[in-house]
């Protein structure tokens, strides 16, 4: 399941043209659906959705989004705005993810990938799961998550994983596999 979390740091870094171009999205109708009509986004919609509370704008069409890809969290960007007939359907445009088009817009991996712990450093469950960014993540939680899970990680956590292993300790080569 992916991480609510993500949804707020996505909206924060993405470059919406970017997208746009990566998905050969070109006259796109709905800009206001990434601002408020009156402060230019840079204002947050209230908890009910409806207004933007730096100016009490409304933001309706973003408020419709934002609402509707918090109750339905797991989906990808792609597939919130094509759910929503905001753009054409098309496959690539549903399985891109969000950290990807991020990476790709050149975010670091330690900015947009979430790590999600259901036990604690002793290995007990957890009484609730703690997502984060793998940033804020601590060295041997690192270590831990690459010795228990290397084979299965993708390339961007192994890149990440490894350049926050390096600033804490420059030089060394884990033996991790």
């Amino acid at each position: 399941m992916r991480p609510i979390e993500r949804i707020d740091n996505f909206l924060k870094l993405v470059n919406w043209e970017k997208v746009l171009k990566r998905w050969n999205i070109n006259g796109f109708a709905h800009y206001d659906l990434f601002t408020c009509d009156k402060c230019s986004g840079e204002g947050e919609i209230s908890p009910d959705y409806d207004i933007c509370e730096k100016c009490n704008g409304s933001g309706q069409l973003y408020a419709i989004f934002l609402k509707y890809w918090k109750e339905n969290f797991d989906q990808r960007i792609g597939q919130v705005l094509i759910n929503l007939d905001l753009i054409p359907d098309n496959f690539k445009i549903r399985v891109d993810e969000e950290s990807d088009i991020l990476i790709d817009q050149g975010i670091s991996p330690e900015e947009c990938l979430y790590w999600t712990s259901l036990y604690d450093e002793n290995e007990n469950l957890l009484d609730k799961p703690i997502t984060r960014l793998i940033k804020d993540l601590e060295p041997n939680h690192i270590k831990r998550i690459l010795k228990g899970h290397y084979k299965r990680l993708s390339e961007n956590y192994r890149k990440a994983f490894d350049n926050i292993l390096q600033a804490y300790c420059p030089g060394i080569i884990y033996d991790i596999q």
